[in-house]
C-alpha cells in the first residue's frame, strides 16, 4: 500500500489515540472523549488552555505528549486544524480526523484551505479523515473518535457477531447505518464518516478494510466516486478476499439530470451510471439504510466458506397466516421458494394441511419436541437455506426458545444453514448471541431476509469484468466541428466516415451544398429518399427531416428545408439519403462525460429510445465477450415486446463492436456518439444518421 493508506490503517486501528482540542463544556468533545474513557481506553487530551479535563492531565500540543500517536481527533477550527495536521505529520503520526467544516464546501476561501491540507498530505504521507466529517468509530478495539452523537454499540463477544465495516460520505448516515446494525443484532467492526474526502476518500478505506481481519462485508453510502478506478480496483481486492461490498447511491431518483443534450445523455444519467458500474464491477446495490444493512446479515453470520448460491428456500412457521404471508411476499421479489414434491409425501403423513413450503406447523407439532426435529432435518436436507418464522426480538427470549431448542439440535447436523426470521420487520435482541453460538442465524423479518438471500446470490455470481485500461492516445477530431445547439459537434459527412471505418454498416448518402438542389449521382440512391439538413444536432425539433421523397419531388424537399435554416439560422447544407426499410429501430451511442467512464449504449432506438427506457450499456473499452453478451441482452430485452420480430444477434454484436472501436479510434476527444435511428431488418442493421460532440 502506500504510505497514507499504511498510515489510514493504523489510524483505523490504533494503539495510541488523542484528541486536540478537547472541551468538557463542548458536545463534540464528550461524545468522543467519555465513551473511551468509560470503557477504559486511555487518550491523551490537548488543549493549551487547560491543565485537566476529565479529570486527566491534559497535554498543550501534540509534540508534549512524548511519542507519536497512531490516532488523532481534531475539534478544532479548519485553519487551525491545518497546524494540527501539520504537526501531526511531522511526529510521524498515522492520521487526523479533521472535524471541522469550511473547507472546500464554503467556496473560494474554503477550497484554498483543504488545498493547503492536501499539500499536507502529499508532503508528509500523513492520513486524513475528513474534512467536515464525524470522525470513525473501531469497535473492537474500543476507539470512539465519532462526533455525531454517542451511539453504544456492542463491543462483540457473545452480545453479537461482528463485521460490519461502514463508510459513509454522509456524516448523519453512517450513525444511521450503525443504528441499523444494531437493531439486527450485528457487530460493527468500523464505521467512517469519510466527509469531504481531501485526502482519503472511498478506494483507500475499500482497501484498507479488505486487508482488515474484523470486516467481513463493507457498506458504503456513496454521493459520488472520486477515483472510479482505484474505487473499482478496491472493490475487486475486497471481493476477492470473500468480503462482499453493498453501496447505497443517494441522488439515485434525480432522473431529470442531463449529462449531454442527446439520447445518450438524457439515458446515461448518473443512476443509471452507478448502477451498470455496480453491475459490471460486483457491488451490491441498496435502496436504503435498511436495505444496506438487510443485504449485509448473511454475510456477517456465514462464514466465508459458508457463502453459496441459494436457489431453494424452505419456510417452515407456526401459523397459516404467516406462511401465506411469507408466500407473497416470496412472489412479489421472486424469492425461490419452491413447492418442494419430494418430500410432500412424507410431510403429508404426519402434518396436515395444504402445502409444503411454506409449512404451518399446526399447534399439534409444536407439542411435539421430535417430531419438529424430524421435520426441520428433513426440510433442510432439501434446500438451501431453512426459515424458521419465530421471533426473536428484543422481549421474545424467554418463550422463543420452545422451537428454537429443537431448530438448534438440528443446525448441530446439518451443513444447511437455519436462520430464524419473523414475518414482521422487528428488532433482533441481544440475546439471540446464545443461540448463534447453537448455530442458528438470525433476519430482521422476512422481506429483509429475502433480500439478503438475494445479495448472496449477487455476490456469489461472479460475473464481474476486471476492471478496463483508458484507450490509447487517438487522433484529433476532424476539421471544420460545427458549433451547434448540443455543443461542438462534428458534421454530417465527416461521422457517417467514422462510422463506416468502425465498421459500422451505413445508409448510402451525398451532399447538397448551398445554392444545389441535385447531384449527379442521385439515381445511386433510389427512388425512395431521405432528405434533411445535415449539420443540426436535433433535427426533428426543427422539423429538418423528410421521409419517402421520390427523386423529382427532391428540389421542392431542399427548397423547403433551406427555408427553415434560414428562418432558424441553421446551417444549410442538405443530407440525402437512400431510404432503408426495416421491421424495428435501434439505438447505439456511447456516453464519455460520465463520472465513472465511457459508456456503450444500446437498445430500442427512434422516439422510443427513452420513452420505452429498453436501453443497456457496457463500460468502454469492450471484450468479444462483453460486446456478445450486451447485444444478447437487448436481443432478448425486444423478445418480449409484442409484435418484435427477432433481432439478428450477430449483427446487433457487429455494431456493438463498432462503437468500441469508434472509442478506440477516438476516445480521447468524444463527448458523446448518438447513432438513431440504427434500422433493423432480417438482412443486417444499417445506421441512418449519428449525432458526435
Amino acid at each position: 500500500m502506500t504510505p497514507t493508506r499504511t498510515n489510514l490503517a493504523r489510524l483505523l486501528s490504533p494503539t495510541t489515540v488523542a484528541v486536540v482540542g478537547a472541551n468538557e463544556s463542548l458536545g463534540m468533545s464528550n461524545n468522543a472523549v467519555i465513551p473511551m474513557l468509560e470503557a477504559g481506553r486511555d487518550v491523551f487530551l490537548v488543549n493549551p488552555r487547560r491543565d485537566t479535563l476529565y479529570d486527566r492531565q491534559v497535554f498543550p500540543d501534540l509534540t508534549s505528549i512524548g511519542q507519536p500517536i497512531d490516532a488523532v481527533l481534531s475539534l478544532v477550527n479548519a485553519e487551525r486544524a491545518l497546524d494540527t495536521v501539520e504537526e501531526a505529520g511531522s511526529l510521524g503520526c498515522g492520521g487526523v480526523v479533521v472535524s471541522a467544516a469550511g473547507f472546500i464546501e464554503a467556496g473560494e476561501a474554503g477550497a484554498d484551505l483543504q488545498a493547503r491540507l492536501l499539500d499536507i498530505g502529499d508532503r508528509t504521507g500523513i492520513a486524513v479523515v475528513g474534512p467536515n466529517c464525524a470522525g470513525f468509530k473501531n469497535v473492537p478495539l474500543g476507539v470512539n473518535l465519532f462526533t455525531g452523537g454517542r451511539l453504544d454499540l456492542p463491543a462483540g463477544g457473545r452480545e453479537t457477531t461482528g463485521g460490519v465495516s461502514i463508510v459513509s460520505q454522509s456524516g448523519f448516515l453512517v450513525r444511521s447505518a450503525m443504528a441499523a446494525a444494531k437493531e439486527r443484532a450485528l457487530g460493527v467492526s468500523i464505521a467512517v464518516s469519510s466527509g469531504n474526502e481531501a485526502i482519503c476518500d472511498l478506494a483507500d478505506y475499500v482497501t484498507v478494510l479488505a486487508a482488515d481481519d474484523a470486516t467481513s462485508v463493507i457498506c458504503l453510502v456513496i454521493e459520488t466516486v472520486r477515483r472510479p478506478a482505484a474505487f473499482f480496483a478496491a472493490v475487486a481486492e475486497a471481493r476477492a478476499g470473500g468480503k462482499p461490498v453493498i453501496a447505497l447511491k443517494l441522488g439515485r431518483s434525480d432522473r431529470a439530470r442531463r449529462i449531454m443534450a442527446s439520447h445518450t445523455g438524457a439515458i446515461a444519467d448518473e443512476s443509471w451510471v452507478y448502477d451498470l458500474a455496480f453491475r459490471e464491477h460486483g457491488v451490491i446495490p441498496a435502496d436504503d439504510i435498511d436495505d444496506l444493512l438487510d443485504r449485509a446479515q448473511l454475510f456477517v453470520q456465514l462464514p466465508r466458506h459458508r457463502h453459496t448460491r441459494i436457489d431453494k428456500i424452505g419456510m417452515i412457521s407456526s401459523s397459516g397466516g404467516v406462511a401465506a404471508l411469507a408466500t407473497d411476499l416470496a412472489d412479489v421479489v421472486d424469492a425461490p421458494l419452491p413447492p418442494l414434491p419430494e418430500i410432500e409425501a412424507w410431510v403429508r403423513e404426519r402434518i396436515p394441511g395444504d402445502t409444503v413450503n411454506p409449512l404451518d406447523l399446526t399447534g399439534f407439532v409444536m407439542t411435539k419436541a421430535e417430531l419438529m426435529e424430524e421435520v426441520f432435518e428433513m426440510y433442510a436436507a432439501v434446500v438451501d437455506l431453512l426459515v424458521l418464522g419465530w421471533w426473536s426480538g428484543h422481549d421474545d427470549e424467554g418463550w422463543s426458545k420452545t422451537l428454537l431448542a429443537p431448530y438448534a439440535n438440528v443446525a448441530k447436523r446439518t451443513d444447511t444453514p437455519l436462520v430464524v426470521s419473523p414475518v414482521e420487520a422487528t428488532g433482533v435482541g441481544a440475546w439471540v448471541a446464545d443461540w448463534r453460538a447453537e448455530g442458528l442465524f438470525f433476519a430482521r423479518g422476512v422481506q429483509s431476509l429475502y433480500r439478503a438471500v438475494d445479495a448472496m446470490n449477487r455476490f456469489v455470481a461472479d460475473d464481474v469484468r476486471a476492471p478496463a485500461p483508458a484507450p490509447a492516445p487517438t487522433p484529433s477530431p476532424p476539421p471544420g466541428l460545427i458549433a451547434g445547439e448540443a455543443g461542438p459537434m462534428v458534421g454530417f459527412a465527416d461521422a457517417m466516415t467514422m462510422l463506416s471505418e468502425a465498421g459500422i454498416t451505413v445508409a448510402p448518402w451525398l451532399l447538397l451544398a448551398d445554392g444545389h438542389d441535385s447531384h449527379p449521382e442521385l439515381a445511386s440512391l433510389g427512388e425512395r429518399l431521405v432528405v434533411k439538413l445535415a449539420d443540426v444536432a436535433h433535427r426533428t425539433e426543427h422539423g429538418a427531416v423528410r421521409a419517402g421523397v421520390a427523386a423529382a419531388d427532391l428540389p421542392a424537399a431542399v427548397a423547403e428545408l433551406r427555408s427553415i435554416a434560414a428562418a432558424n439560422g441553421l446551417p444549410p447544407t442538405v443530407a440525402v439519403q437512400a431510404m432503408v426499410e426495416g421491421h424495428a429501430e435501434a439505438f447505439g451511442g456511447i456516453q464519455a462525460g460520465t463520472e465513472l467512464g465511457a459508456v456503450a449504449m444500446l437498445g430500442l432506438g427512434g422516439v422510443l429510445v427513452e420513452v420505452m427506457g429498453r436501453v443497456s450499456g457496457r463500460f468502454l473499452p469492450l471484450d468479444a465477450a462483453t460486446a456478445a453478451g450486451l447485444a444478447e441482452e437487448i436481443v432478448g430485452s425486444v423478445a418480449g415486446l409484442r409484435g418484435q420480430r427477432p433481432w439478428p444477434l450477430d449483427e446487433l454484436t457487429a455494431l456493438v463492436e463498432g462503437l468500441d472501436a469508434l472509442w478506440a479510434r477516438h476516445g480521447s476527444w468524444l463527448s458523446s456518439i448518438d447513432i438513431n435511428p440504427l434500422i433493423v431488418s432480417d438482412n443486417g442493421i444499417v445506421a441512418v444518421d449519428a449525432l458526435i460532440l
